[in-house]
């Protein structure tokens, strides 16, 4: 293997690490219009105009200031100067990277850059038998790994581990770069927009007047905003009595199509007070829902079943479903889950949403 090709392979593990993708990877066509404007926006804010609120640019005879834009316009013009801000950030850690293991192999007289990598991961990746019985008994009933033959399992599970170590050593490596200030962006991160993002009417769980406000945009249909219920009950139970979380419907009716039925069965159950009761056994069971499936959830909630069926036929409930997606749209929702932290959006992982949780309570 050729040294430019280990340091390539450097690079596809340091880009899994630290989460964004090389640039080589991307069609440089589409980069070049994604990062269009927010590169020529970034150029202005060490003026700092830009950045504050003041002029974007003009449109016919009018001028367009950061202040004037509106929710989904704010989201999306932040999103192009983080990708811009990425792509820097990933240029210079690539060549930190490199230059790193230059310094290593000559400092250690090793022959190349592969054998510069190998020594350096070497007394880090060390995946004792153990580990491997512990992972390969604790995913017994995954069905992925039952298709691999059992006299190669051990192998590729412990190949798997060290690459999961291998990425975190790189991960490591670059933090503590970033922190000694060996890698430094010359120009500001962006600062995710705080949008007015408001609860439309629909019912919190936590207390009304909570410092804190996560309102998160979901379809009940949806299998990874299923997977995150889990993560906002722990939220909720670590800032017991500071959080206030409300959920607003964004059914995504093209590809789910019990998605606005659902919404409407969990707005129905609210009328009878059992809203987050059937928020929470509607998601436990997101791959069957149907009618069958909420006349059986509204018996196990002791709900009067008439009325639920009366409520449901009422126009009103669609259009307050709709109404919340609509909601959605202005504030630059674009799939589900969406998360957004006191109006600033959240990425759908505990360690970020608390996070920003912890931001919002430190400045009230």
């Amino acid at each position: 293997m050729s040294a430019s090709k280990v340091v390539l392979a450097g690079v596809f593990v340091l880009s899994a690490a630290v989460g964004v993708i090389p640039l080589f990877l991307h069609d440089k066509a589409a980069v070049a219009s994604k990062t269009a404007v927010s590169s020529s926006t970034m150029m202005k804010s060490s003026s700092g105009s830009a950045m504050s609120g003041g002029a974007l640019g003009q449109y016919g005879t009018s001028t367009l200031a950061r202040d004037a834009l509106s929710g989904e316009e704010k989201v999306k013009l932040y999103e192009a100067e983080q990708a811009y801000y990425n792509a820097l950030e990933d240029v210079l850690v690539q060549r930190y990277v490199k230059s790193f293991f230059e310094k290593y192999q000559k400092d250690n007289n090793l022959s190349d850059p592969m054998a510069a990598q190998q020594n350096y991961f070497s007394s880090k990746v060390a995946v004792a038998d153990a580990d491997v019985d512990k992972f390969l008994n604790e995913n017994k009933e995954n069905p992925g790994l039952a298709k691999i033959p059992e006299t190669e399992r051990k192998g590729q599970v412990r190949s798997y581990l060290e690459n999961r170590v291998r990425q975190g050593a790189m991960r490591e490596l670059v933090d503590q770069a970033k922190n000694e200030g060996k890698i430094q962006v010359a120009m500001a991160k962006p600062i995710e927009p705080k949008l007015d993002v408001t609860d439309g009417g629909n019912v919190g769980m936590g207390p009304d007047n909570a410092k804190v406000t996560i309102v998160e945009f979901a379809d009940f249909q949806c299998p990874f905003c299923s997977r995150m219920i889990p993560t906002l009950k722990e939220v909720m139970k670590k800032y017991d009595g500071k959080v206030r979380w409300v959920y607003r419907d964004f059914p995504l009716r093209e590809i789910h199509p019990e998605a606005l039925p659902s919404a409407i069965v969990a707005t129905c159950a609210g009328k009878q007070g059992k809203y987050w009761e059937m928020h929470h056994k509607l998601f436990e069971n997101y791959q069957t829902l149907g009618n069958e499936l909420y006349g059986k959830l509204a018996s196990e909630l002791a709900l009067d079943g008439a009325k639920l069926e009366e409520c449901r036929k009422d126009p009103a409930m669609t259009a307050e479903a709709l109404a919340d997606q609509a909601d959605g749209n202005k504030y630059g929702v674009q799939g589900t889950p969406t998360y957004f932290v006191n109006g600033r959006k959240a990425p759908g992982d505990i360690k970020e949403l608390s996070r920003l949780v912890e931001e919002e309570l430190a400045k009230l």
